[in-house]
């Protein structure tokens, strides 16, 4: 858990070079109060950009060091993580970044960003868009969810439910996709202009072997008397021949079935391994008590959670099995077949050898002659080259084949990973588990602001109201202060789903101007006893303008900020 402690900052914004100061756990509800310009928000960018070295409010990093004095802006916090204290000091003009850990400097990487992305890995194990939604919620920038567009819903929940990984993996591989698919174009054009290089060749091969028919005319004339003795040996050697290259020609993809079955089988003892640990995984779980890091017990609620988030993973993985079964299924069939057609291949070429072998001594006088022409074309240096560079062409043929094959393979397997990861996949089934959970949280808010409707988000997040008497209503149905009520419903069920997804936990809650809008005295009154009723870990914060005297008795502590001289200040 990470446990905010205090803050301080100095020449920013608006305020001056003394530091103002905040302790963030003394207190379980703090209102922060005073006139609008005054700087009762810039808590706000003071703990984004500490943190995170951003502005919450969308503010220029330039813009941040006091406008009047215009140097030494610097914002220091402290808080605790992983059992150790932490200290953190960031400033501009000079530009600081320094973490201190148990009062000692932790040691900088070369890059300020790799040092920021180590900071948050390893130290706050959170992003700035995941503390935005459950540190922080602010009015300035906060868009209720039900006035978003379908793909901005989406966007939301998926980065709530931490899922908007497979959205970032998607537009990743599409890109692959696409460079894949110019590869393989590409490399159809580079065969096919190569293929047209080797005709070439043989046209000019052809064309020296013709300059030498002359000189060996009369030894062919010669092997011509022995052909009717051997022609029909000859046509069933040629029939074989035939029978034996038609039969290759159905198994070129020998090779490729080969590698892709090891493959199969490699990536099927993988997937087995991971459901293994993962069976281990929930054992382990069912098992334990006590947590082994901090020794709290464990409450079966959150053992229950870990349990179906594993389970259903395992019950994603069987259905990879299941896949990878079928994809073995074919290839080991196409496998088989490729074995029979060798085999086949293999008995008609031990048929050829009988042949040659009874026509053996009939050739030994054609064998002279023919040598006697090879004699007469080995002597000849245009044709050995000729033949070298189509030798030399072939073979680049055989290479290219071999790449389109393989890139060939590589378009399959992303399509298959496209299919999972679009919204139809694995983001679906996620979503779909969530679902309820989510409404159910969202009813649990409205019931608490005394707003008793049936409120239903489909898989496609769009929204379902149903009255007591079961009249369907939409948002848009709805006055102000009931849209509003419907708004804070949701924003503080996104905040306890992303606690239970991400494991996001905190002290801190900050709410900026939240009771500011449509609300009610008596909606108004609901809400504030909601947030009475937040677990007792929580230090809340609500920043407002509203007459101190209407909700000031609600909070145990309250902080004026007030302009003196042009700078903003805590009241005293």
């Amino acid at each position: 858990m990470l446990l905010f402690k205090k803050v301080r900052w100095k020449n920013f914004l608006s305020t001056g070079n003394l530091f103002t100061e905040v302790s963030l756990n003394d207190s379980r509800t703090t209102l922060i109060s005073g006139l609008n310009g005054h700087g009762k928000s810039t808590i706000l960018d003071v703990l984004a950009f500490s943190l995170f070295g951003k502005t919450f409010r969308n503010i220029n990093l330039p813009q941040l060091p006091n406008s009047i004095n215009q140097k030494n802006c610097l914002v220091e916090l402290e808080f605790e993580a992983n059992g150790s204290e932490y200290l953190v000091r960031r400033g501009l003009e000079p530009k600081i970044f320094e973490i201190y850990k148990n009062d000692s400097l932790v040691e900088q990487s070369a890059k300020a960003k790799d040092y920021q992305r180590q900071f948050e890995e390893t130290v706050l194990r959170m992003s700035f868009k995941a503390f935005c939604q459950v540190v922080i919620l602010g009015s300035s920038n906060y868009v209720p969810f039900m006035r978003l567009s379908a793909a901005d819903r989406r966007s939301i929940v998926e980065s709530i439910l931490d899922i908007d990984v497979f959205t970032a993996m998607n537009t990743i591989l599409k890109s692959r996709i696409s460079e894949n698919r110019d590869m393989l174009k590409n490399m159809s054009h580079k065969l096919e202009l190569h293929q047209e290089k080797i005709r070439s060749q043989r046209n000019i091969l052809d064309n020296i072997r013709s300059m030498s028919e002359d000189a060996i005319r009369k030894n062919m004339e010669e092997i011509e008397k022995c052909e009717t003795k051997l022609s029909h040996l000859s046509t069933k050697i040629d029939s074989i021949t035939t029978s034996v290259k038609q039969l290759r020609s159905t198994i070129e993809d020998s090779e490729s079935v080969s590698r892709k079955l090891n493959k199969i089988l490699e990536l099927e003892k993988n997937i087995q391994k991971q459901m293994k640990s993962i069976t281990q995984k929930i054992e382990s779980v069912e098992s334990m008590t006590h947590c082994s890091s901090c020794n709290q017990e464990i409450g079966e609620d959150f053992k229950r959670r870990i349990l179906t988030e594993k389970t259903n993973k395992l019950g994603e993985m069987e259905k990879a099995m299941e896949e990878l079964e079928k994809r073995k299924s074919d290839s080991t069939t196409r496998k088989i077949e490729i074995d029979s057609v060798k085999e086949n291949i293999q008995e008609k070429i031990l048929e050829m050898s009988e042949i040659n072998s009874e026509i053996s001594a009939t050739n030994t006088y054609v064998t002279k002659l023919q040598k006697d022409n090879e004699k007469i074309m080995s002597s000849d240096e245009e044709k050995k080259d000729a033949e070298k560079k189509l030798n030399l062409l072939l073979e680049d043929e055989r290479n290219l084949s071999s790449s389109k094959e393989e890139i060939k393979e590589n378009d399959s397997l992303y399509g298959l990973a496209s299919v999972l990861l679009k919204d139809t996949g694995i983001k679906k089934r996620i979503i779909s588990h969530y679902i309820p959970v989510i409404n159910k949280v969202i009813n649990s808010y409205l019931q608490q602001m005394n707003f008793f409707v049936l409120f239903e988000l489909d898989e496609e997040f769009n929204e379902k109201i149903r009255s007591r008497h079961r009249d369907e209503f939409t948002y848009n149905s709805f006055s102000e202060g009931e849209k509003r009520k419907i708004d804070l419903a949701l924003l503080f069920a996104w905040r306890r789903i992303a606690q239970m997804k991400n494991s996001v936990s905190t002290n801190l809650l900050i709410l900026d101007e939240i009771l500011d809008g449509s609300l009610d005295n008596t909606s108004t009154e609901s809400f504030l006893d909601i947030i009475a009723n937040l677990d007792k870990t929580t230090n809340l914060f609500v920043i407002s303008h509203k007459p101190k005297e209407i909700i000031q008795d609600r909070f145990e502590k309250q902080i004026t900020f007030v302009k003196k001289n042009n700078f903003s200040q805590i009241e005293r």
